[in-house]
């Protein structure tokens, strides 16, 4: 008989013993249970009585497979070993488990590991002497140790354990061998068979970099992994290929130095460099051969991309799509010249029917309410299709942050809802996604010294849910769409309490509309100042373009001001009267074409803002605000920053310049505004040298700014502002340069820190060279 034939009859012949023997045992009387732990030491005692009692299997009742194995299972949680036996006498069961405990951990030996310290293996390996044995976790554990070698790049790292039992004991010694090979610390990256600018664009793109003490720490580079150079394979293929080398091969090889270090060797083999011949297309009806030709993103004689003909297809397709044509296929066949190493491409279209926007409907928003969805939408039924706005939609539902996962799509429609045959419907799937945050944090720096508090935050806020949380419980207050925010900071210096509330659609129109509540005590001007105040906002805003905005507020502010030994002071008039209301409006034009919220590269931010005081309250005066930053992108890692401020108080009526509260003068100088100073000092001062602050304010501000790495920048600056109190009067501007440094370590954790060189300090005790600034969540 044919050996797979043997085989076959043998699965069946065990497969129908086992049927037998489970019909056998189901339903027969359990005569006896014997539970017998197997131990080494002898002193020890178990209960078996107790075992019994957890056991679904009964003694004196009929006999369950399924409870049976779920009783082998619980006991293979808590047992290291377990041998069942089952008899069958006189139709009664009789069954016997041998149980063995789990061992205890005496002790955990580490050899060979000569370039890692035990105490961090250790502490990978978190499992401690005295612990119990449980293989299963243990090899997890295990395995991450593993996973540290190689993460350490150590690629050629062997681990292996052994388990040596005690003798008289139910106690074990583990032995832990680990021969760790090369260190997989990289010297340097050689490229080969690349040009110079080749050569370059390939380092921006792959991740393997040679090792740097001062860097790799923080970036995770510079050690050899596997799976890593893998990918950089595929990457640097797919740039030759898209730059015409379609035959192209890559290399790698792992070359040792004497430094115990390793050198990557990355060797390209171009072969012939290919070009497009003949571009032609086919299939078009609807648009005119001048039109398709637009879309035509390669020509010939032009290096040959993959990429790029995916891109033109694409292209072809999107133009279809914005007129309803959104099931049109184009698909492109490339033919290599016998001759000539040229591939002439040929795209064919077919172009479907026309379709327009049937009903719209959402799934899984679990938490969100339909409208905020909707809102984000630019597809209306009843319109025809456009591509273009399908993904549109789908890219602003993703950029909302509500949902994990977003996928916006047509379908035929199945129901009796359905409008017709030339219409599809749309259908928007979602995955929540969590939208709060609760968060501690910690600060230091040069102007406030250390300060900390809690910060709670909920970007799907629903103000509505209120009124259903006793029915619902808390998350009757998600799903609006709203933003809200609570933030406590205690520090040395000052002390900071707010809740602001906002919603950016007011009754799914394009208005925003939001509040905030604060209080605010500060000692940042000066020790002998002490500056309170309690009031809030409420603000509404309406964009007029995709970049400009334009906003209202009005502010209610009680502020107390209390300074030292004021009214023996000589100069006394000149603090102001410090306590009473401020009660304003204000009209703002706001502009922003920045490519990013937290780290632009280019783009104007600008806001102008006019403010009168005095609709009530204790102050009177005008208010004007023009605050502009400016980022030109120079090149990858290279940004330029610029920065201008005008800020103007005008007291009108009977108020007086001086006698302005404290709390809504200007003050300049310190890490933010003028570097190279101390923090506020700028402008006039009292006799006992405490900065009075202004009605004037000017900040001017240039720095470069270089990408070292991915979390770190090194930047260049030259700063420069003056306070004064004369009405629209710039005072001489006090500059100063210098040079810093930015981090954003784990969990968007800020560090900022320089140097600035006063230019032409107004007294010399105004300097402070030195500024440092950090913040975290945690």
């Amino acid at each position: 008989m044919h050996i797979r034939h043997k085989i076959l009859l043998l699965l069946i012949v065990l497969a129908s013993s086992g049927l037998f023997a489970i019909e056998t045992f189901e339903g027969k009387n359990v005569a006896n249970i014997d539970v017998t732990v197997e131990y080494s030491d002898p002193d020890a005692i178990y209960d078996t009585r107790t075992i019994l009692t957890r056991l679904k299997t009964r003694k004196n009742e009929p006999f369950s497979q399924l409870n049976f194995d779920q009783d082998l299972k619980m006991l293979s949680d808590e047992y290291d070993r377990i041998e069942p036996y089952i008899k069958v006498d006189n139709d009664q069961i009789y069954i016997k488990l041998l149980l063995w405990p789990r061992p205890i951990i005496h002790s955990i030996q580490w050899q060979g590991n000569e370039q890692i310290k035990t105490k961090k293996l250790q502490k990978e390996l978190d499992t401690k002497p005295l612990s119990v044995f449980n293989r299963e976790e243990f090899n997890k554990k295990f395995n991450k140790v593993k996973e540290y070698y190689i993460k350490k790049g150590y690629f050629e790292s062997q681990l292996s354990y052994t388990i040596e039992p005690i003798a008289n004991t139910n106690q074990i010694d583990i032995n832990i061998t680990i021969d760790e090979g090369r260190s997989g610390k990289i010297k340097n990256v050689s490229l080969k068979g690349f040009s110079s600018k080749e050569k370059s664009e390939i380092r921006e793109q792959i991740y393997t970099k040679k090792f740097n003490f001062l860097s790799s720490w923080l970036t995770g580079t510079g050690t050899y992994r596997e799976e890593v150079l893998d990918q950089d394979k595929m990457s640097i293929l797919n740039y030759l290929h898209n730059k015409g080398y379609a035959d192209a091969q890559v290399d790698i090889q792992i070359i040792d130095d004497p430094s115990g270090k390793v050198t990557i060797e990355i060797v390209a083999e171009k072969g012939e460099l290919y070009k497009f011949g003949d571009i032609t297309f086919e299939g078009n009806t609807i648009f005119t051969n001048e039109e398709i030709q637009k879309r035509i993103l390669i020509s010939s004689d032009s290096n040959f991309s993959p990429e790029q003909l995916r891109e033109t297809a694409q292209s072809i397709k999107d133009l279809y799509g914005q007129k309803g044509y959104i099931e049109t296929n184009v698909y492109f066949d490339t033919h290599l010249s016998e001759q000539e190493p040229y591939y002439d491409v040929s795209f064919k279209i077919e172009e479907g029917k026309q379709y327009k926007i049937g009903l719209i409907r959402i799934f899984g928003n679990t938490q969100t309410n339909d409208n905020v969805i909707l809102r984000e939408s630019l597809l209306v039924p009843g319109e025809l299709f456009d591509s273009r706005k399908l993904k549109a939609t789908e890219m602003r539902l993703q950029g909302i942050g509500y949902f994990k996962n977003v996928n916006v799509y047509a379908v035929n429609s199945t129901d009796d809802l359905s409008l017709g045959p030339n219409y599809k419907d749309v259908y928007i799937e979602v995955e929540e996604t969590a939208t709060g945050n609760v968060s501690l944090f910690l600060g230091f720096s040069s102007t406030d010294n250390i300060n900390g508090g809690l910060e709670l935050t909920e970007r799907n806020f629903n103000i509505a849910g209120f009124a259903h949380l006793f029915t619902q419980g808390p998350s009757a207050l998600r799903g609006g769409g709203e933003y809200a925010h609570i933030r406590v900071n205690p520090g040395k210096r000052q002390n900071n309490y707010v809740i602001s509330w906002m919603t950016p659609y007011v009754r799914d129109s394009l208005w925003r509309l939001g509040f905030e509540l604060s209080k605010t005590s500060s000692q940042l001007q000066s020790k002998d100042y002490d500056i309170d105040t309690i009031g809030f906002s409420v603000f509404t805003s309406y964009p007029l373009t995709n970049y400009l905005s334009v906003g209202f507020k009005y502010r209610f502010r009680n502020a107390e001001a209390d300074v030292v030994d004021k009214d023996s002071r000589p100069d006394k008039d000149l603090f102001g009267k410090n306590d009473g209301i401020i009660s304003a409006a204000s009209t703002y034009l706001s502009y922003d074409s920045t490519n990013s919220i937290y780290k632009p590269k280019k783009g104007l931010r600008s806001n102008l803002e006019l403010e009168v005081a005095g609709l009530g309250g204790d102050f009177r005066f005008y208010k004007i605000s023009f605050i502009n930053t400016y980022y030109q992108y120079l090149w990858s890692k290279g940004t330029l920053k610029f920065r201008g401020d005008l800020k103007f108080i005008d007291p009108y009526g009977s108020q007086s310049k001086y006698r302005l509260s404290l709390s809504e003068r200007f003050f300049l100088g310190g890490e933010y505004s003028v570097r190279g100073y101390k923090p506020y000092i700028l402008g006039p001062q009292a006799a006992s040298n405490e900065p009075l602050g202004g009605i004037t304010s000017a900040l001017l501000s240039a720095e470069y700014c270089q990408e070292v790495f991915k979390i770190m920048d090194a930047f260049a600056f030259i700063d420069a502002g003056s306070i004064s109190f004369d009405r629209f009067s710039v005072a001489k501007l006090r500059a100063a340069y210098g040079v810093g440094v930015r981090l954003e370590l784990m969990n968007r954790t800020p560090i900022m820190f320089g140097w600035g060189f006063p230019i032409n300090p107004e007294r010399s005790s105004d300097k402070r060279k030195f500024f440092f600034s950090m913040g975290g969540q945690f």
